[in-house]
């Protein structure tokens, strides 16, 4: 019964995370990764000067392309990250009943990401693929290193070992401060940790530092991190640049000095309560847990006090830390009543959930409409080309206004000469109603009629603009 609840768990998880993936529209350069720049990025050998995030970007090009591999790759990320989280708890301590506190409350923050943050990891497919897969290491890691302490029973298998390899590898091709970060966790790991391994853990763990080595050097060896050394690149640097800076710079700019102090206060705080908490603690593998993830939190944000560009991105990893330390220190405090609470959060997160996917679903209708609309007005001879705004974009990476995007423009308008005019998501909705139950013999017509609306509600707005 306990498994079934479980899997249901994961599972109901794995679909609401997919939808938001399969419904959330393209912005930015993902429109260019999912045409002309992501085919010929492997075949043409871009990949050899742009970056090293091999995995990240071979991702980003087929969620870009292929609508059903977003809805796999948001499903499946995203839920491991969840599921290990709670593994990681239950290492500390096996759960007294179901044991999905952890799971649930994690869940419920991911949800409740800072808007800021959000719009660059689920909000925009290139932010999600280098930058989720690549905290599931970190923690697969932490886990494993709870499981094997002081316990020298655990069996691996040959096949186990080479895939736990491998794994360590690739987890270096996705995101570079992550890269940095499984080097510094497993070099530090085997320094002061490795003693409490059995013998056949040692050697899985060997291999995860060779691997991680590895991999951060077949990384670093792309041409693109050579032109940033010597100062060659237009776009990332290791000092900052006026256009794009470092992590202080861009805060600064970013959030009133208010907001800086407040978050800084509380992070402090935060950060100081864990220290003191967890000297106290009896329990090595929750000292391990406590003191791993807060480290992880600090080193893994740590090269962008001189490396540029950065953006709010690069905090989730930082966020999702912090959220796993505080969920599973709250879930061990709180177990005794996991069977009155449980209920209360799997409510909260199936309502968070659909809300997020009705969010995702509009901004896609809006953009899958847009593009519709604008191959219409292809076709159609007049000075101006109209844009559909989004309801919001609250939850979406939009670098520029629909009607200033160059990505969008670039794709979907075939004469750039004309005025650019974008039309208020109310007043095209309401035109939309207006023809919504009318038949018509093609789709050329109903977009006539729709843009016949447009050109109504563009002229009552002048109208009262000239009153």
């Amino acid at each position: 019964m306990k498994r079934t609840a479980k899997l249901s768990f994961y599972i109901i998880l794995f679909i609401i995370f997919g939808l938001i993936g399969l419904w959330m529209p393209l912005l930015g350069d993902d429109l260019h990764w999912g045409t002309y720049f992501g085919s010929n990025y492997f075949p043409q050998g871009i990949f050899l000067k742009y970056d090293g995030r091999y995995l990240g970007d071979l991702l980003v090009i087929a969620i870009t392309k292929i609508k059903p591999l977003a809805f796999i790759a948001y499903g499946t990320f995203m839920t491991t990250i969840v599921y290990l989280i709670q593994k990681i708890r239950e290492q500390i301590s096996a759960p007294k009943s179901l044991g999905l506190l952890s799971a649930s409350m994690a869940t419920i923050f991911i949800f409740m990401t800072p808007k800021v943050i959000f719009k660059q990891i689920l909000g925009w497919h290139a932010g999600f693929a280098n930058y989720v897969p690549s905290i599931v290491f970190p923690l697969f890691m932490l886990y494993l290193v709870l499981k094997n302490y002081d316990n020298k029973d655990v069996h691996y298998y040959r096949t186990s070992g080479f895939l736990i390899f491998f794994a360590a590898i690739a987890a270096q091709f996705f995101a570079e401060h992550i890269t940095v970060l499984n080097v510094f966790n497993s070099v530090l790991i085997w320094l002061f940790l490795r003693k409490h391994f059995g013998d056949q853990f040692k050697k899985i763990f060997n291999g995860i530092v060779v691997g991680n080595i590895i991999g951060a050097f077949l990384m670093f060896i792309n041409g693109a991190y050579i032109k940033i050394l010597f100062g060659r690149d237009s776009y990332r640097s290791l000092k900052g640049s006026a256009n794009s800076d470092t992590m202080f710079n861009y805060l600064k700019i970013q959030f009133a000095p208010k907001t800086l102090i407040i978050v800084g206060i509380l992070i402090l705080i935060f950060s100081i309560i864990v220290i003191v908490y967890t000297n106290k603690l009896t329990n090595i593998k929750h000292k391990i847990a406590n003191f791993a993830l807060l480290l992880s939190a600090f080193v893994v944000i740590a090269p962008f006090i001189v490396v540029s560009p950065f953006g709010s991105r690069c905090m989730f990893a930082s966020y999702m830390f912090f959220v796993t330390i505080f969920v599973i220190n709250l879930d061990l405090l709180v177990s005794a009543y996991e069977k009155y609470l449980l209920p209360i959060l799997m409510i909260i997160v199936l309502g968070l959930g659909l809300r997020l996917d009705a969010l995702a679903h509009n901004y896609g209708k809006t953009f899958n409409f847009q593009i519709q609309y604008s191959q219409y007005q292809n076709t159609v001879q007049r000075r101006t080309q109209y844009f559909l705004q989004y309801k919001d974009d609250k939850y979406i990476w939009m670098t520029a206004p629909v009607q200033s995007d160059a990505n969008f423009a670039e794709l979907y308008v075939k004469d750039n000469t004309r005025n650019m005019v974008p039309i208020n998501y109310y007043d095209w909705t309401d035109a939309l109603r207006k023809i919504k139950n009318k038949k018509f013999h093609n789709h050329d017509e109903y977009m006539k009629a729709f843009d016949q609306q447009i050109l109504k509600k563009v002229k009552l707005i002048q109208n009262k603009a000239n009153q």
